[in-house]
């Protein structure tokens, strides 16, 4: 063979072998490619699960909150008893179940009711005057209700819309007869600079309350509460929950 012959031969396997690693170096150029893209596929994947997963949480928190917040307005709440004015029927710290939805007041019902309902509509009415307003909207009711706080009584209902109470010797009247009273044995009497008078007719849409501790309660014998407008009541109470030695209906 030519030295010619040599280098041709020479040349075409240099060839054949940097071709060859051509082939070589691109297959695992396009194998990097794919595998990088994998990846990349697999961490936007990730991330969109990631995404959706949080989302999902957010969506379910959302929508708990939300029926929460239906419940605890138009169907039942717990309510604590703070003080002593329903004693011993109900003492402090005692927690309630009160229910709202569907409640109609009736007389000897135990209920709880915003004590401070009268004032904040009084308080709306003059910032509706402020504005020009005839009456505040439902939404800047929302929002101004804070300037008034609500603060929450339990008394239970000792006469409804059109009754006369009267209060003789010590003992309730109402239309003209004793009140019984299980729940109570002492004598009650008229509060001390109240502008009520006796007998005492209820108005309609109205209760008239009292506490069963009839000496240490401000209820409707006294001019700042007074007859009771059946908005203000949040509910009525059904159960005591607390102390757990001692849950019972509450009646």
């Amino acid at each position: 063979m030519s030295e010619d012959q040599k280098n041709s031969q020479n040349n075409e396997e240099s060839k054949k072998t940097d071709s060859t690693a051509e082939e070589k170096a691109s297959n695992v150029s396009a194998e990097e490619s794919i595998a990088k893209s994998d990846k990349e596929n697999k961490k936007e994947k990730k991330e969109k699960s990631v995404g959706r997963e949080i989302w999902e949480w957010v969506y379910t928190i959302a929508i708990a909150i939300a029926i929460a917040m239906l419940i605890k307005g138009f169907v039942f709440d717990i309510v604590k008893v703070d003080g002593s004015s329903m004693f011993p029927t109900l003492v402090n710290n005692d927690r309630l179940i009160v229910t709202k939805l569907g409640y109609k007041p009736k007389q000897g019902d135990i209920i709880i009711l915003d004590s401070e309902y009268k004032n904040r509509e009084e308080y709306f009415d003059k910032l509706a005057d402020s504005k020009n307003k005839e009456e505040l909207s439902a939404v800047e009711k929302f929002f101004s209700q804070g300037k008034v706080k609500k603060k929450y009584y339990v008394k239970r209902i000792i006469a409804m819309p059109g009754q006369t109470v009267d209060l003789v010797d010590g003992k309730v009247y109402v239309d003209g007869e004793k009140l019984e009273e299980e729940y109570y044995s002492g004598t009650t009497s008229p509060i001390n600079g109240s502008e009520i008078e006796y007998p005492f007719t209820v108005d309609e849409g109205h209760v008239f309350v009292m506490g069963d501790n009839r000496n240490h309660s401000k209820d409707s014998r006294s001019s700042d509460l007074g007859q009771v407008p059946f908005e203000a009541i949040l509910g009525k109470s059904q159960l005591r929950i607390w102390p757990l030695n001692d849950i019972s209906i509450t009646k």
